[in-house]
C-alpha cells in the first residue's frame, strides 16, 4: 500500500454514491481526481493533496466552495451541476485556468469580482445559472478576467 500512496497520480471514484470524503489525505502525489456524480454535500478532506492540478466535483450536492485554499497548484476546477450560490474562497487558487460552474445557483453579479483574484483564469463556464441571464454578465466576466479566452464554450474575441 505504501507504493500506491507514493505513485498514484490519477484517481477516479465517480458514480459511487459517496456522501463523505475521507481517507485521501495520504495520496499527496495525486494530480487528478474525479469525484463526479456522487452525493457529496461539502468539499472537505482534500487539503493535503497539494499537487492536485485537476479536481472534478460536478453532479453532486455541494452548496459552498470551501476548503480549497491549500490546493495552490489547481488548474482545473469542475463544480458544475451542484447547488452553489456564491463564488468565493478561490483567492489562493492562483494557478486556476479553467473554472466550470455552470448549472449552479449563482445569481449575484458581484460574485464575478472574486474572479479578478485568479490572474491566469482563461475559461469560465457559468451558463445555466441565474447570473448568466443578466444583460451585463458577459461584459463583467470579460472585465474581471483579463486572460479570458472562453466563456460558456464561446471564444472571446477582444
Amino acid at each position: 500500500m505504501d507504493d500506491l500512496k507514493e505513485n498514484l497520480r490519477a484517481f477516479s471514484i465517480a458514480k459511487n454514491s459517496i456522501r463523505y470524503l475521507s481517507g485521501l489525505e495520504n495520496l499527496v502525489n495525486l494530480t487528478f481526481i474525479t469525484l463526479q456524480s456522487n452525493r457529496l454535500t461539502k468539499i472537505e478532506n482534500l487539503g493535503t493533496l497539494i499537487n492536485l492540478k485537476e479536481l472534478y466535483l460536478s453532479q453532486n450536492f455541494i452548496e459552498k466552495i470551501e476548503n480549497l485554499e491549500n490546493l495552490k497548484n489547481l488548474e482545473i476546477l469542475d463544480l458544475a451541476y451542484n447547488r452553489i450560490s456564491k463564488i468565493e474562497n478561490l483567492e489562493n487558487n492562483i494557478n486556476l485556468v479553467d473554472l466550470w460552474m455552470n448549472n449552479n445557483l449563482i445569481s449575484d453579479l458581484k460574485d464575478i469580482e472574486h474572479l479578478t483574484k485568479l490572474p491566469i483564469l482563461s475559461t469560465v463556464y457559468l451558463s445555466f445559472t441565474p447570473v448568466a441571464k443578466d444583460p451585463l454578465y458577459r461584459k463583467r466576466i470579460i472585465e474581471a478576467c483579463k486572460n479570458i479566452e472562453y466563456l460558456d464554450a464561446n471564444l472571446i474575441r477582444k
